[in-house]
This record gives C-alpha cells, structure tokens and sequence, in this order.
C-alpha cells in the first residue's frame, strides 16, 4: 500500500514538473529576443567562455575541458562557476572520484544559444 501511494506522489511530482517545464518553455519562445540579447551581453568578447560553454557536454569534467581546450584549470573553473551562476549550465552528476560533470541546461537547445556563439565567434569546428 505504502509503494502504491509512493509511486502515486511521484508520478504526479513528474506531472506537476512536465508542467512547469512547458511553460518556462513558452515563456523563453516567448521573449527570445531580448533572452539571447542578455545571454550574448553575458559572454560579451569572451571567447573563451564561449568554447568552455561549447565543451561542456553532460560527459566532461573540469580537467577534461582544461585538456580538451588547452587551458589553464583556473580559468576553465571560473568559467564554469559563472556559467552556472548564470543559469546556462549544471552540474549532471559527481563521479566517484568527486569531479563534477556539467551539462547545458535546456535554455540552450530551446534558444540556440551554442549556435549563437559559434556563429558569433566563428567556432563552426569546435565539437
């Protein structure tokens, strides 16, 4: 009865999320304009962040973007902090080992924000 009961809450914790998650998705469509202006002012020059921001995705840990980019881990760390802080990204899962695992959050795929930043720092090859 008491699995019964759980398994009830969740479903309906899913339902109420699938909710909430269609309408911030509406509202983003909504006012994508001045959304992608904001998150283009945030990246401003920084073309670094902008190929941080591209790596990330959903596998790589700190010291695999720091490899993959050719960057120092300060750098590559600080990046991810602000991204994060920005809403843009977060973390998937910690690795047994402690690292953290960043993914993009869905502002991107609705947005097209990595395809913004890739045109707008001419970083077509870049994964």
């Amino acid at each position: 009865m008491v699995s019964d009961e759980i398994a009830k809450d969740i479903r309906e914790i899913k339902w109420h999320q699938e909710a909430i998650d269609s309408s911030m998705e509406l509202l983003l469509k909504a006012n994508r304009d001045a959304i992608l202006v904001e998150i283009m002012g945030f990246f401003g020059r920084s073309k670094r962040r902008a190929q941080v921001f591209l790596a990330v995705d959903g596998k790589r840990t700190v010291e695999d973007l720091t490899k993959l980019l050719a960057l120092q881990k300060p750098n590559v760390s600080a990046d991810l902090t602000r991204l994060k802080n920005e809403g843009l990204i977060e973390i998937k899962k910690i690795t047994s080992e402690g690292y953290y695992i960043y993914k993009k959050r869905r502002v991107d795929r609705i947005l097209g924000v990595s395809k913004k930043l890739r045109q707008k720092f001419e970083l077509d090859d870049l994964f």
